[in-house]
């Protein structure tokens, strides 16, 4: 039986005519997904085999990238913006 493979080409990939392909190669049967690298001449964790997203679903896709992209960087602003200022005195109020 063929060893599972762990996959390190990328799951998605945005082609030049603005199509989003889905990465199928974990769908493969992985005798056939490993022959298909040997035909190929490439390593196995560099195969994409893709499959293109419909026009509705492609939309969907880029909507929730686009939503994921701009919950990161308010993160990581929000991040930025807590550890530029721990280096400030604050001030305190001291009962005398």
């Amino acid at each position: 039986m063929p060893k599972k493979r762990s996959l390190s080409a990328p799951p998605l990939a945005l082609a030049l005519d603005g199509s989003l392909l889905l990465n199928a190669a974990a769908q493969l049967d992985p005798a056939l997904f490993a022959k298909l690298a040997q035909a190929l001449s490439v390593p196995a964790s560099d195969l994409f085999v893709g499959t293109r997203l419909p026009p509705a679903q492609r939309d969907q896709t880029l909507s929730r990238f686009d939503d994921a992209a701009a919950e990161a960087a308010a993160r990581i602003h929000g991040l930025s913006a807590q550890s530029s200022s721990r280096g400030r005195l604050r001030k305190t109020n001291k009962k005398v």
